[in-house]
């Protein structure tokens, strides 16, 4: 397996095998996926020298290893897990967002398409389900990580579980990794873990999450959006990047009440999936070239999940030029601006409850 020079960024996170039906009733069957494989393509549109880390089962890796080599990303870090994985994903994208995971042999039928056999196979595998794991509950610890991956200059740490999470932020501080960023998980952004999150901060460079998941963590403290902002930039990350649920993106800086409003590209809307993945793997690399500022590294990474939102999987933004990524990043530089926290409570938007 051919190994990079130099690791940049080391790329944390889970692996699927990705079907998906787009809003264009466009079918892309079985292509590797994960928010893993979304962030490093992010990543690579500005900077290629990643190294992913990743459990996967032998089959995945006998399957894609070659096509993900070939696109550059080191994937050493890619080992085979000791527990059997659930490991396909079937998404029928119906808008922005909103998809559908299941029924996928009534979509094929409706739209004219025969279903692949193993997709039929997998099918009935699906009905064993509680005989696999899914990805997210295997734990990735700092031992998964190769070690001349140490110390890269950053680390991203996509959708993983808590423990994962908690563990990994301390271990790779001490191994002398720069700069570390992370992607919230549903899973534990919830108010029972709401102690706990101040903990799994500490040390957390960039954190990343979404403005669906701050108020389902705070729901049973606040009333009003800006207050739950307010508090979550107390907590121990120095940054916070959140997504909103309407358009765009929010930039806090810790204990600084001044805020980053960052713009989205008015672009196509025809797959969503792994968009937020792209932002973090793009945002990362930015920082890395250090020829920007944060604000403006995000709207270089909110112009790649444009570019990720115009087709299917990890082969599209690959395959993109690079060019697109740097004219339209500089289009939405003049919408960059700021304001306060102050200012956003007393914003004139009742859907959003601030």
């Amino acid at each position: 397996m051919p190994e990079q020079n130099r690791i940049d960024t080391i790329v944390c996170g889970q692996i699927h095998r990705e079907t998906i039906i787009n809003q264009l009733d466009q079918v892309s069957v079985d292509h590797p996926g994960g928010g893993v494989l979304y962030a490093a393509a992010g990543h690579a549109l500005l900077n290629e020298n990643v190294g992913i880390v990743a459990k996967a089962n032998s089959e995945f890796l006998a399957k894609f290893s070659p096509s993900l080599e070939r696109y550059g990303f080191d994937i050493s870090g890619m080992t085979p897990s000791t527990q059997p994985l659930q490991m396909m994903k079937y998404y029928h994208i119906l808008s922005q967002d909103k998809w559908e995971t299941t029924n996928m042999k009534r979509h094929f039928y409706e739209l004219g398409y025969s279903v692949p056999k193993f997709l039929l196979h997998y099918d009935e595998l699906s009905r064993r389900s509680h005989q696999a794991v899914d990805p997210q509950d295997i734990h990735l610890l700092i031992a998964d990580i190769p070690e001349r991956y140490l110390p890269a200059k950053a680390a991203l740490l996509t959708q993983l579980n808590f423990e994962s999470h908690f563990a990994c932020v301390p271990a790779l501080k001490t191994a002398g990794v720069g700069m570390i960023m992370m992607r919230s998980s549903p899973t534990y952004m919830c108010p029972g873990n709401l102690s706990q999150i101040t903990k799994l901060l500490n040390g957390v460079d960039y954190f990343f999450t979404t403005e669906q998941e701050i108020k389902t963590l705070f729901q049973s403290r606040f009333d009003h959006y800006w207050m739950m902002l307010e508090t979550l930039n107390r907590f121990g990350a120095k940054n916070i990047v959140v997504k909103n649920s309407d358009k765009g993106y929010i930039l806090l800086h810790q204990g600084n009440t001044q805020i980053s409003q960052i713009p989205e590209y008015d672009g196509l809307y025809i797959d969503p999936i792994g968009d937020y993945d792209c932002f973090c793997g793009t945002f990362t690399a930015c920082m890395l070239l250090g020829n920007y500022s944060s604000p403006e590294c995000a709207v270089y990474a909110s112009a790649a999940a444009s570019m990720c939102r115009e087709g299917s999987g990890i082969a599209y933004i690959l395959d993109s030029h690079r060019s697109i990524l740097k004219l339209r990043a500089e289009l939405m530089m003049t919408e960059l601006c700021s304001t306060t926290l102050t200012a956003l409570s007393h914003a004139s938007n009742g859907r959003r409850r601030l």
